[in-house]
């Protein structure tokens, strides 16, 4: 990988595939990741929380399908991924967005992800979840 969005493009197809091995290698030594009041440092740390993430998606919903879109900013390093997670119960199906902050170092790799909060997003999916009696793990 030469190019900033190759990282990015990488890191985030590994992370719709369950690729906790490319998305790790997408990453400097030093990555920081800061999802809500959590800070996590090194690429296991941040690789554990994903995989963490879509193992729960995994054990509650009937299907679940990921995909991305990256997208460039004004700082050539930094960019904006939206996530897209299709969850799926019975024959109802909610479509839950994310967003974050990924910020390239040249020749390192990536050493920021910045998890943003959209507003409704999470209320969004605690009513699908509550309309079919499931509950987030703690």
């Amino acid at each position: 990988m030469n190019l900033p969005i190759e990282y990015v493009e990488a890191l985030a197809q590994a992370l719709d595939d369950d690729d906790y091995v490319t998305a790790a290698s997408t990453m400097a030594e030093h990555v920081e990741y800061s999802i809500g009041d959590q800070l996590m440092y090194g690429p296991q740390a941040v690789v554990a929380s994903y995989r963490a993430s879509s193992e729960m998606a995994r054990r509650l919903f009937d299907q679940v399908g990921f995909g991305h879109e990256v997208v460039p900013t004004d700082d050539p390093y930094s960019f904006r991924v939206t996530y897209s997670d299709v969850l799926t119960v019975g024959d109802e199906t909610l479509t839950h967005t994310a967003e974050q902050q990924v910020t390239v170092a040249p020749d390192e790799g990536v050493v920021r992800i910045i998890n943003l909060d959209l507003p409704g997003e999470r209320e969004k999916v605690d009513r699908f979840m509550a309309r079919h009696g499931l509950e987030r793990d703690q």
